[in-house]
């Protein structure tokens, strides 16, 4: 099926499957005390990238609100995408502001937390609504991505090695899964519309 107009929601996945898997390397080798990264100089670069992701989907999400590019089934995908992108995105600026500052981490974990909490409501409608085309795989991505936001909190607010290791590798399967969401979204949304045929006349 043919990608209807203004659809950039492929972009959308893909820089979320990005972004989780950069935050997940470097909670690996992050060292925090009081919220804070001891090696900031070595975790600071990728304040740039979520920056612009977190730009990009902030927009997108707010796009999408304004523009309302999906209607069907009464456009309840547009509030699905446009809300996850807008708060996700507010979550990723807010991130990269604090590792540009290298300020306290622990208020934004806070942020990320409560981002996880409307994650979990999102995947529970995509289940219990049968929404997407794989509502199964697609309530899991969405559990997982609020899972990782959730967790982000423990792991930040207390700076434990073990934690953030968890906490890493969470968010590195949860980017990889999202990655192979976006491949096939954006295999899908590249088909080119169905050919109509003439019918012949005697």
């Amino acid at each position: 099926m043919a990608a209807p107009s203004y659809d950039w929601l492929d972009s959308m996945i893909w820089s979320v499957g990005i972004s989780s898997i950069l935050i997940g390397v470097a909670a690996l080798r992050t060292k925090l005390s009081q919220g804070k990264i001891d090696n900031h100089n070595e975790i600071a670069p990728l304040a740039y990238v979520l920056l612009l992701i977190g730009v990009f989907l902030f927009v997108s999400g707010l796009a999408i609100g304004i523009i309302w590019p999906f209607p069907m089934s009464g456009g309840v995908y547009n509030v699905l995408f446009s809300g996850a992108s807008a708060l996700g995105g507010i979550v990723l600026l807010s991130v990269s502001t604090a590792l540009l500052r290298n300020s306290d981490l622990r208020f934004i974990s806070y942020l990320a937390f409560f981002f996880g909490i409307y994650l979990f409501v999102a995947a529970y409608s995509i289940a219990s609504y049968r929404l997407t085309r794989t509502p199964e795989f697609s309530s899991v991505v969405f559990t997982l991505l609020g899972l990782s936001s959730v967790l982000s909190l423990p792991a930040v607010y207390t700076g434990n090695k073990t934690l953030l290791r968890v906490f890493g590798m969470i968010v590195i399967i949860t980017g990889l899964l999202w990655l192979y969401e976006a491949a096939n979204v954006t295999y899908a949304h590249t088909a080119p519309p169905p050919t109509t045929t003439t019918p012949k006349t005697s």
